[in-house]
């Protein structure tokens, strides 16, 4: 079978019944290789705007970010969580020993720094 034939494999983040168990660092250490923290923009930072970018993202066979588009998130914050998830590289998945695609969703976090954030 050619790789090129291989479909996209849809990883999702395992939760078990401790929400605890997965952290978004863990998956972080454990799956991403490079990572950038995003810049905040100038224009959403001044107007007091926080909140979190969603984005659907197609990681190719060697782990770099092939596609990324918004789902939902404040159009001030988009551009540079889309910016800074382009620079993203993540351990190649495999299935059954080939590299394949995977499409995915991730979440970029904008908090200004002197916000108060509950859990």
């Amino acid at each position: 079978m050619e790789d090129s034939k291989l479909p996209f494999s849809r990883i999702r983040c395992p939760r078990g019944s401790n929400p605890r168990e997965f952290t978004e660092q863990a998956h972080r250490a454990s799956h991403l290789i490079a990572f950038a923290e995003p810049e905040y923009p100038a224009r959403a930072k001044t107007r007091g705007i926080e909140g979190t970018v969603v984005l659907d993202a197609v990681v190719d066979r060697d782990g770099a970010i092939k596609e990324v588009s918004v789902r939902t998130g404040h159009p001030l914050l988009a551009e540079s969580a889309l910016e800074t998830v382009r620079q993203w590289r993540y351990c190649p998945t495999t299935v059954n020993g080939i590299p394949v695609e995977v499409q995915t969703d991730m979440e970029v976090k904008f908090t200004l720094p002197d916000s108060v954030v509950s859990s």
